[in-house]
């Protein structure tokens, strides 16, 4: 009895399929090795619509204004090349700014803590010499916190000095990495600029080379993770810079040490929903309990009152419902993205999930309800 040709082709493809898995599995080094440098060549790809994807929404609206603002209709075509040249301009002039103002002060914080590590340490040592007269320990030894406090110099400048003979690989680093951004900024204007053109050609190509229940299906995943990713790193972006700002402001207020380097530390960690803010205090509390006991106590209950206001005025204005997950799912989102791709996993980890949370959500439910 002879096989009709569509079981045919099912044979022959579970066979290639089982052959290319056997490879995969015995040859993991190298397709690791090969995902590895496939990687490395896409970074300014990676970079490039990253810099395209969150300068889209700012392009957008000044395309609109430019076309608003225009009356004579032989130069609205105008529009578009304005709107590009503003929205970069704007963004360089934002980033030089913030690098103009954060940078030099953010050092100026990090020499002075390092120059005062040993009254730092000192007081350190007597808190912790108070606590164990407080709590009774008598036999708690200090020598060894003494001798670990004493190595602290020693050890950063060993640090220091064994990053001398690596100084040629970190400038050939720099440099690749510089290239790398300038070729990222290089492709992200083509990428805005033909945004449209581009996006009705892979329409056109989906359309060409697969099943229209397949394309249909694939441009609803992309247009759905489209969204969940503009609402969610614009949110997040937004919302730690304001947090950032506040923290500032209030430490400067308070009188509080380090205002800028603490703040930039509360700003950056809580661009990582749920834990980040809890990730960014611990630096934060360790510098001014080094400093002054007292400082850092009334530190944390400054950082409370902050995320409740952040809690429950800032984000759900800022960020809102973008996420779409419950909280179990965002914790979730964090440990696997960390787990699996470090810091960048743990910022883009929730995101993701949320996106294949709300394609099982409607799956399930259309299969439930039909």
């Amino acid at each position: 009895m002879r096989m009709d040709k569509k079981k045919i082709r099912s044979i022959m493809f579970l066979i290639t399929y089982g052959i290319i898995l056997v490879l995969i599995i015995v040859k993991i080094d190298l397709v690791i090795q090969m995902l590895a440098k496939g990687l490395s060549i896409a970074i300014p790809i990676f970079i490039g619509f990253s810099i395209a994807f969150i300068l889209k929404r700012p392009y957008n609206f000044l395309i609109k204004v430019y076309e608003h603002s225009i009356k004579n209709e032989k130069l609205v075509k105008a529009a578009k090349p304005l709107a590009l040249a503003s929205v970069y301009l704007l963004f360089f002039g934002v980033v030089t700014l913030i690098l103009a103002f954060v940078i030099p002060q953010f050092t100026d914080s990090v020499r002075l803590l390092y120059k005062n590590m040993d009254d730092y340490g000192r007081n350190l040592e007597n808190l912790i010499m108070n606590v164990a007269e407080y709590l009774k320990l008598d036999n708690f030894d200090m020598s060894k916190l003494d001798s670990a406090l004493e190595q602290v110099p020693d050890l950063v400048s060993g640090f220091a000095t064994g990053l001398m003979p690596k100084i040629f690989d970190f400038t050939t680093n720099f440099l690749s990495t510089v290239i790398n951004i300038v070729i990222g900024f290089v492709l992200s204007v083509y990428l805005l600029a033909d945004k449209r053109h581009l996006k009705s050609q892979f329409n056109d190509a989906i359309n060409a080379y697969l099943p229209q229940e397949v394309g249909e299906k694939l441009l609803k995943v992309l247009q759905l993770s489209n969204d969940t990713f503009t609402k969610f790193i614009s949110g997040q972006l937004t919302e730690a810079v304001i947090l950032g700002v506040l923290c500032f402001i209030g430490m400067l207020i308070l009188g509080f040490e380090y205002p800028i380097l603490i703040s930039v530390i509360i700003g950056i960690t809580s661009l990582i929903p749920i834990v980040g803010s809890i990730i960014g205090l611990m630096p934060a509390l360790f510098i001014l309990l080094m400093i002054e006991p007292i400082q850092a106590l009334w530190f944390l209950l400054f950082i409370i009152v902050l995320q409740q206001i952040e809690g429950n005025f800032i984000y759900p204005k800022v960020v809102g419902g973008s996420i779409g997950l419950p909280p179990l799912w965002v914790l979730l989102g964090i440990i696997i993205g960390g787990g699996l791709f470090g810091v960048l996993g743990m910022l883009l980890g929730v995101p993701a999930l949320s996106v294949i949370y709300q394609l099982l959500k409607e799956d399930i439910h259309a299969k439930v309800h039909g």
